[in-house]
């Protein structure tokens, strides 16, 4: 975690038994999204993904105890190395912060993906790295299967 006045960075890092045209495709998949973003016992019931520079995207995820909507905006779409987009989350009100993930070649048919969630306060900083961090763990456990879908 890294401070900038009063707002944090939340940073998590895995290794993908994928190439990273596959993990880079799986961010952007409506069909795939659901099966890594939104780890048990919480589902995605809803997946819009409008995957251009300017194009938004909507996911409705449903807890046991609540519903959340988290929606934003691609700010960059350079397959396959990064994805930029906004965030917004529904139960943190007007807060828009920016999430980067790249991907880079590692090891033989393996990527090394990270997740860089900046602008945010300090406070929100451990409930992202949990969530950031089974996301993560989703997609490096789902593997090859990424692509297969």
């Amino acid at each position: 975690m890294s401070a900038t006045s009063n707002h944090a960075t939340a940073q998590v890092e895995r290794v993908l038994p994928a190439v990273p045209h596959e993990a880079y495709d799986a961010w952007l998949d409506e069909r795939v999204l659901p099966e890594f973003f939104c780890p048990a016992p919480a589902r995605m019931t809803e997946a819009r993904v409008d995957a251009r520079v300017g194009g938004d995207y909507r996911f409705l995820m449903e807890f046991p105890d609540r519903e959340q909507v988290l929606s934003g905006m691609y700010l960059a779409l350079d397959r396959p190395e990064r994805i930029v987009f906004s965030w917004r989350c529904s139960d943190t009100g007007d807060l828009e912060s920016v999430v980067t993930i790249t991907f880079a070649p590692h090891g033989d048919n393996e990527t090394l993906m990270r997740i860089t969630h900046s602008a945010l306060p300090a406070e929100l900083i451990p409930r992202h790295l949990r969530g950031w961090t089974l996301i993560a763990d989703e997609l490096a456990r789902r593997g090859r299967a990424i692509d297969d879908d």
